[in-house]
């Protein structure tokens, strides 16, 4: 209940029916319709789908003021979309590449950015190499899935990682101007390895989990703090402002 001040100041009566239909078990699924979307998202019951959805719409933590429209947009660690269509509706001229690795989250990130058409969603993990990868502790929370190394090739319900370099080779990118990163401690390998792409890139929004991967802020900060101008942090989220040569 403690939620609901924050849904009445944010959305009014609308904010109010948005908030008890999270209670509505009747339901497949939880639809919230916001009054500046065009589109319904869906969320699932029992799950940490509302907590994503309350830390983008409601606490807005990817909110910020830029000084031109950003043209490329990578959402690594996707979920269910979210993020990718709070970007989507922001900045609708962005082209937005969603990375999403675990088969439920995935199949809910294709729900709900199939009205979009500037989202292309990858069933793959961002990591440092490409490689199959395991995802682990699939009996807990939707959004607290990890990924890790093979112990050998023949691990089944394996996922195909990518890397950043790879996204900018496949679409053809000149520049990143948003690098959305939640990946559940899989950062620490990312910003260990094979950095070139940070000069590409222009502003990360990113969540550390130092707590289920201790090195993971030490990699980021060690990575980042040469190229950036400002770091910040809004809730869980990190934001960085990288410096790009020239």
């Amino acid at each position: 209940m403690k939620r609901i001040p924050a849904y009445w100041h944010k959305w009014g009566v609308t904010g109010l029916k948005l908030y008890f239909q999270k209670k509505n078990v009747f339901s497949p699924y939880i639809c919230f319709n916001l009054p500046e979307l065009n589109e319904t998202i869906y969320l699932r019951h029992d799950t940490s789908d509302v907590k994503t959805f309350d830390k983008i719409f409601l606490d807005e933590e990817y909110g910020m003021a830029l000084d031109h429209p950003p043209k490329v947009i990578i959402d690594a660690g996707a979920n269910i979309g979210a993020a990718s269509i709070y970007f989507a509706n922001k900045y609708p001229e962005a082209r937005i590449i969603s990375i999403e690795p675990e088969k439920s989250n995935f199949q809910m990130l294709l729900k709900n950015t199939a009205p979009y058409k500037n989202i292309v969603c990858l069933e793959k993990a961002l990591w440092h190499t490409n490689e199959p990868l395991t995802i682990e502790n699939r009996g807990v929370n939707k959004e607290s899935f990890e990924v890790r190394q093979q112990d050998d090739h023949c691990e089944k319900d394996a996922v195909q990682s990518t890397t950043v370099n790879d996204l900018i080779r496949e679409f053809d990118l000149p520049a990143i101007d948003i690098l959305k990163i939640d990946i559940e401690g899989a950062e620490k390998e990312v910003f260990s390895n094979h950095l070139a792409w940070l000069e590409k890139v222009g502003l990360i929004f990113i969540e550390l989990h130092d707590r289920k991967n201790p090195g993971c802020r030490e990699s980021f900060f060690k990575a980042v703090n040469p190229h950036a101008e400002n770091v910040s942090q809004k809730g869980e989220t990190i934001v960085a402002v990288i410096r790009r040569p020239g």
